[in-house]
């Protein structure tokens, strides 16, 4: 084998290498963001569920009130990723919608049985609306 041969035969395994270190790399990186995007949206879906949760309390709460409408501000994406909120009977459920759904589900515990819950609100309006009144919440 000659000096040139030898040089593009070094060269080519230095390359390979190099490359296989640099994809490996890039992809444990890549893995690492995905991964705490997740968490921070996860993460933050409990937050936005036990605002939610607070001002329910709150409106509930308030004996001399016939009617009570809370208005709260809302990021459009929690970490990097949209969702939607949903209020059942018994729970605050808000979907992160990305490739594999994930949800946060919060408890509604010890309000009175008469009220109803219903609606939903997707991120894109940026602001959630509670009305509590004698009939029911809702979020709109």
């Amino acid at each position: 084998m000659s000096k040139a041969q030898s040089f593009i035969v070094e060269f080519l395994l230095f390359f390979m290498i190099s490359f296989s270190l640099f994809a490996t790399i890039s992809y444990y990186f890549y893995d690492q963001n995905i991964y705490y995007k997740e968490k921070v949206g996860s993460t933050t879906a409990e937050l936005i569920n036990d605002v939610v949760l607070t001002h329910i309390i709150k409106g509930v709460n308030c004996k001399s009130c016939d009617r009570v409408t809370i208005t709260e501000e809302i990021p459009s994406k929690i970490g990097g990723i949209f969702y939607m909120i949903k209020l059942d009977k018994y729970v605050i459920n808000t979907t992160l919608i990305k490739e594999k759904t994930s949800f946060v589900e919060t408890p509604i515990f010890n309000l009175n049985e008469n009220l109803f819950f219903s609606g939903n609100s997707t991120s894109e309006d940026k602001r959630i609306v509670i009305i509590i009144n004698n009939t029911g919440v809702g979020v709109e």
